[in-house]
């Protein structure tokens, strides 16, 4: 029987095979742990761009079949009752519709004349406004949809009881105003 090799003397330690190679492996492993850890880390870095990326509102508009003066009020008396009609097509994005008037002043004339504006849309038309003239506040007459079209009939009436001669060469001007708020 051969003598079992020892780990004593000075060269004792490099003699055993498994223990050189625990020591080598160990050493190695550690080389590479040292490395990974030293020289981790991001030496680039990197910038793209998304050109073209632009934004718009959709286009709101309306058409209105009378472009100017819907009642001819010219040379109204006491008692009389005049009317008008515009029809209103949405060519645009959905919004709120809204009726103002505008430019109106407060005069004797504006004080008495009264104003009834229907919505007609072919069955029993709906009262949107009905009061003195100079009362008028924008009416907001609801969501209206893209190529909707709406029919409204305006009435202005001066009331027979108001036939005061001081009304004699009295006049009255407006605008009506037709626009479309977004709607959220």
């Amino acid at each position: 029987m051969a003598p079992a090799a020892t780990a004593s003397g000075p060269n004792g330690l490099l003699r055993d095979r498994r223990l050189l190679g625990l020591l080598i492996t160990g050493g190695v492993t550690l080389l590479v742990a040292a490395a990974v850890i030293g020289f981790s880390g991001a030496y680039f870095s990197s910038s793209s761009q998304s050109p073209g990326n632009e934004f718009g509102a959709a286009e709101m508009t309306l058409t209105l079949s009378v472009p100017g003066q819907i009642i001819d009020g010219d040379g109204m008396l006491p008692g009389d009752t005049r009317s008008g009609e515009q029809q209103v097509t949405n060519n645009g994005h959905r919004g709120l519709l809204v009726l103002e008037p505008q430019d109106l002043k407060n005069t004797k004339l504006t004080r008495i004349l009264e104003l009834q504006v229907l919505q007609d849309d072919g069955s029993t038309p709906v009262e949107v406004y009905d009061g003195p003239l100079l009362d008028m506040r924008p009416l907001e007459l609801g969501a209206m949809e893209k190529d909707e079209v709406r029919h409204y009939t305006f009435k202005v009436s001066w009331p027979a009881r108001n036939d005061s001669p001081d009304l004699s060469e009295t006049s009255a001007s407006f605008t009506f105003d037709w626009r479309l708020d977004s709607l959220p």
